[in-house]
């Protein structure tokens, strides 16, 4: 089995498994990530990112495998944890950095668009 190590936002380094979609998959929680070899063969491109309690019961029928598949990926990367806010952490630490195409927009412009929106109403 090999192994993809990302750098989140943070400047943490965060380990996954690689595995092919075929396989059985744990039980187990963990952040997931569909992904397709990088430029030159070298590393892996994420393509979507997410987390979930169960992997085996979430990977069974994803509905983004398919559009992952069209957008090349080959493989399901891993990061097993048990604890929720860990889980949630290194998603969001991973979505900012890597900024998977298939996750859509993020926070940042949100944050932006609400902010040109903001007036102030009242101030003592």
């Amino acid at each position: 089995m090999s192994e993809a190590i990302f750098r989140g936002l943070s400047g943490r380094l965060h380990r996954f498994s690689v595995h092919r979609p075929h396989e059985d998959f744990a039980s187990a929680p963990a952040v997931y990530c569909f992904a397709r070899p990088g430029p030159g063969g070298r590393g892996w491109t994420p393509l979507f990112l997410s987390r979930t309690g169960n992997l085996s019961k979430r990977l069974a029928n994803h509905e983004q495998w398919p559009e992952a598949k069209l957008l090349g990926a080959t493989h399901i990367l891993i990061h097993e944890h048990d604890e929720r806010d860990a889980r949630e952490y290194v998603e969001a630490d991973l979505a900012e950095a890597l900024r998977p195409v298939m996750n859509g927009p993020f926070l940042e412009a949100e944050v932006e668009e609400a902010e040109s929106n903001l007036r102030l109403i009242w101030a003592a």
